[in-house]
């Protein structure tokens, strides 16, 4: 069997975020056509106030999941302060044959999936090896997207906060429910923004859980103001005409970074922890990376040669065997008395 640890050691990342693979740069200036992220400016200006620590911390909460067939909805536990559109939950199942429901996998999307389709394609496979896979469809994603927006491209930067809160808070209920169900082996995962969503998921999550946090770093500042997604950010709708974008970009960065993960403890049982690296990433610091690596020194980091977006499609082992591997580094047994 090939010391997959040892061979995505040789490979060392840098941070050359805005060279990045080529499929990154083609990719950053196709996000420059139609109407860009915040075109709408900074939106409610109390919301963004109370954007800090603390509201990331998910109150607990119980939620029951109506299934019909492998598809299944909840009410967000953040319903009361979502658009109607968008509290409504909603999750896709697939099964492992012959699963006993032992474990089971929440797979949380990057920036910009609507939808179950990409997700399905690149882990489906992960379902032959007993793992239960149970995706959860973004908030003003796809199905739930709010009247008027366009697209994936959240209007305003304040529904961009509370995207993020509202799918910790769902992720978290989430696994609460199926623990509930009766897996006594849970994790979390996810790419890009799903990553990082998982692992700040895990922080606030008091059982073991697997993590495969997936082309994801400690915050979310670097990758909106320095790397390729900052190309599809309308700077000019949050900066003053008279100061340009710049302090746009500053401010902007100031509150993402209140969601940064190395101001918390590490997980339970961080041991259970995956974090992979592109090498030739256009979009997330490798810095930022190995920074979360600092900060949970007992997860297990990897890297692969690939850029941000090229990884999706080139390297699909490689993302499912961090998920296989995370689990296999969880307890046979993570439920509480």
């Amino acid at each position: 069997m090939i010391d997959i640890d040892a061979k995505f050691s040789t490979v060392h990342a840098d941070d050359s975020v805005i060279s990045g693979h080529i499929v990154d740069r083609l990719y950053a200036r196709f996000g420059r056509r139609g109407e860009r992220l915040f075109a709408h400016g900074w939106g409610d200006d109390a919301l963004l106030e109370r954007l800090s620590a603390d509201v990331f911390r998910p109150s607990p909460a119980n939620v029951t999941i109506t299934w019909e067939g492998d598809h299944g909805h909840f009410a967000s536990p953040l319903a009361d302060a979502l658009p109607a559109e968008v509290r409504t939950a909603r999750v896709r199942r697939l099964r492992a044959a012959g699963s006993p429901r032992r474990t089971a996998c929440v797979l949380l999307a990057g920036s910009r999936e609507e939808g179950f389709a990409l997700r399905e394609s690149i882990y489906r496979p992960l379902t032959t090896e007993g793992i239960d896979l149970v995706l959860l469809e973004n908030p003003f994603y796809g199905l739930r997207r709010p009247a008027g927006q366009d697209g994936a491209n959240l209007r305003t930067v304040a529904e961009h906060g509370l995207m993020n809160v509202a799918i910790v808070a769902e992720a978290h209920a989430l696994l609460a429910a199926l623990r509930a169900e009766g897996y006594a082996r849970l994790g979390i995962a996810g790419y890009s923004m799903g990553g990082y969503m998982a692992a700040l998921t895990a922080v606030f999550t008091d059982a073991p859980l697997a993590v495969a946090a997936l082309a994801a770093g400690s915050s979310p500042a670097p990758v909106f103001v320095r790397g390729g997604l900052s190309h599809s950010i309308d700077f000019a709708k949050l900066g003053a005409p008279s100061l340009g974008d710049a302090r746009a970009r500053e401010r902007l960065y100031a509150l993402f970074d209140t969601a940064r993960i190395t101001q918390w403890p590490a997980p339970v049982h961080a041991e259970s922890t995956i974090l992979l690296g592109c090498r030739r990433d256009g979009y997330v610091p490798a810095s930022e990376t190995r920074a979360l690596h600092a900060h949970w020194p007992k997860s297990v980091l990897r890297w692969i040669d690939a850029g941000h977006i090229s990884a999706l499609f080139t390297e699909r082992r490689a993302l499912r065997a961090a998920v296989r591997d995370a689990f296999e580094r969880l307890p046979n047994d993570t439920r509480r008395p």
